[in-house]
């Protein structure tokens, strides 16, 4: 059977590869929520753009501010209407080089530079006509925002343009950045695969990733999916091969959820870096497939769990300890669950203080009110796994005796000599000072003899050495520890002692075995013409009434 641990070691490796991979994300990068945010900002016509400054021109793609102008060029791109895109960018004094790459061409290098390259917040554009005059570029300039490049950073700019039929000013990209545009596309560019799908693919998009971005990384996840499949079998089979003991379960959890698992990891670890946008790297970035692949391997860990201990318990004759494997199980893969959502909803953008600070309170309270309950469930998993007693046990709790007959998850159930029955918290219970007589192999037989102080030497010794042949001849009597001896003289005569084991654990048998004993002994002590101490036997009356 191969080891819990060999499982763990491969399990948290796993963990740190995906723990490395997802906090590689750079936290200035926007999140899965913004992604959703901006997408609900760009569905906004132009036309319905809420106008806060008077002195805004009217315009007929909404250039008036920068706000609305980069707004029109996102909405223009989105919906692959280049042509109108154009509208959005300064061409005056151009180079020939770059106007020869065509118009519509270099808005659409331009649109899959800011995809790659840089995370527009609409928010954070000016709505005034003037921009943002507190920024450190000209007045007629807004900052975008940059792009980092291989020989250094580069400026996004809006600028404050004459508009061609009346000489208004309006707000376009600036030519300075149009210029660049070649530049930026050459390190910014997708793929010959990705240029040639984003061309030949409709323009539909879905949380900012466009359709051929979908159809080419799912393609990646089932390529990867069925490497990690094969890896996987081949490992399977190579553990049956050194491990013909290992469990059948271990092999499914192998070859199906750690399957699953090692295929996110391929996919996040060899992705081509050309082809993922913002958009795709904060998708990638929230992990909901990762999530969904640790909790089915967690989930099914804790099951591979269950059967390893299932198996142990009853080589260690604890079968009612697999009771508590499912509640026990259910409890861990809560915990899980809720842990992974946790980081899930982290991952996304979305902020698990305010759910934790909800749970908190609340959890306190039901904490509170459950306390009590919550320390039976564990002494319960303490008796159910220590076993100091079990179902049927015959015992002495306390001051009390009984047979055990139930352990819940709440509290034992005892049936004591009287035939009444006793419940005790489970937590009240573990912490007693527990005898269990059902798990002795045999029956200690104690008894103390007062013989009358005038009896004669001879007699005594005669009566001690016929007690013990008694005891060595008799069939139910322990070889060792056996003893008879004088003890000692008391005020009720001379005391002898005798100590044995009687085997057996069937009590009834055992009294029978004494009651034997006791009337041999009896005859043995007429028979050497002793007799029994009769104030001893008034007091050992007396002392039995005040006890």
């Amino acid at each position: 059977m191969v080891r819990t641990s060999y499982f763990l070691s491969i399990l948290f490796t796993c963990l740190v590869l995906s723990i490395v991979n997802v906090s590689a994300q750079e936290p200035s990068k926007p999140s899965l929520k913004d992604i959703i945010s901006k997408e609900k900002q760009t569905e906004v016509a132009e036309n319905e753009a809420e106008i806060v400054d008077k002195l805004v021109p009217v315009d007929e793609f909404n250039r008036g501010q920068p706000r609305s102008s980069i707004q029109g060029f996102l909405n223009a791109v989105k919906s692959q209407d280049f042509e109108r895109a154009t509208e959005y960018l300064d061409y005056r004094n151009i180079s020939d080089s770059t106007l020869a790459i065509g118009k519509e061409e270099l808005a659409r290098k331009l649109s899959i530079v800011l995809d790659r390259a840089l995370w527009v917040d609409l928010e954070s554009m000016s709505e005034h006509h003037l921009g943002d005059l507190s920024e450190p570029v000209a007045s007629y300039r807004e900052l975008l925002g940059k792009v980092d490049t291989k020989t250094g950073s580069i400026a996004i700019l809006l600028q404050r343009v004459p508009r061609e039929s009346d000489r208004v000013k309006i707000w376009k990209i600036s030519n300075a950045t149009v210029e660049k545009i070649p530049h930026l596309h050459k390190e910014y560019s997708y793929t010959q695969l990705g240029e040639w799908l984003s061309k030949n693919t409709p323009g539909v998009s879905f949380l900012g990733v466009m359709l051929w971005q979908w159809m080419y990384f799912i393609g990646l996840i089932l390529v990867c999916f069925v490497i990690a499949k094969i890896f996987t079998w081949i490992l399977s089979r190579a553990l049956k091969k050194f491990y013909p003991a290992i469990l059948q379960e271990s092999q499914k959890f192998i070859e199906n959820p750690f399957a699953l698992l090692v295929t996110v990891l391929l996919s996040r670890l060899f992705v081509a870096e050309e082809n993922a946008t913002i958009a795709v790297k904060a998708i990638a970035e929230g992990a909901t497939l990762l999530t969904i692949a640790w909790i089915w391997v967690l989930f099914n860990f804790v099951d591979l769990m269950k059967v390893k201990l299932s198996k142990r318990f009853i080589a260690q004759d604890k079968p009612l300890a697999i009771y508590l494997l499912r509640p026990a199980g259910t409890v861990i893969k809560s915990f899980i669950l809720l842990f992974a959502v946790l980081i899930w909803f982290e991952n996304l953008g979305f902020s698990a203080t305010t759910l934790l600070a909800g749970l908190g309170i609340g959890g306190l309270a039901v904490a509170l009110a459950a306390q009590k309950t919550v320390e039976n469930i564990i002494g319960a998993i303490t008796l159910y796994t220590s076993s100091p007693v079990k179902i049927g046990n015959f015992c002495r709790f306390g001051k009390q005796v009984g047979v055990v007959e139930e352990i819940g998850l709440r509290a034992t159930r005892i049936r004591t000599l009287e035939r009444t029955v006793v419940y005790v918290a489970n937590a009240q219970f573990i912490d007693m000072q527990l005898e269990n007589y059902s798990e002795r192999e045999c029956i200690v037989y104690r008894s103390k003899i007062n013989i009358n102080p005038n009896a004669k030497d001879g007699d005594v010794e005669g009566l001690i050495n016929g007690m013990r042949e008694l005891l060595i001849s008799h069939a139910k009597i322990a070889e060792s520890p056996l003893r008879v001896h004088a003890k000692k003289f008391t005020s009720y005569g001379i005391q002898l002692e005798l100590f044995c084991y009687i085997e057996t654990t069937d009590f009834d048998e055992y009294l029978e075995v004494i009651n034997e004993l006791n009337l041999s002994i009896l005859s043995l002590v007429k028979k050497h013409h002793c007799e029994l101490s009769i104030l001893a036997g008034i007091q050992s009356s007396v002392a039995d009434v005040q006890g």
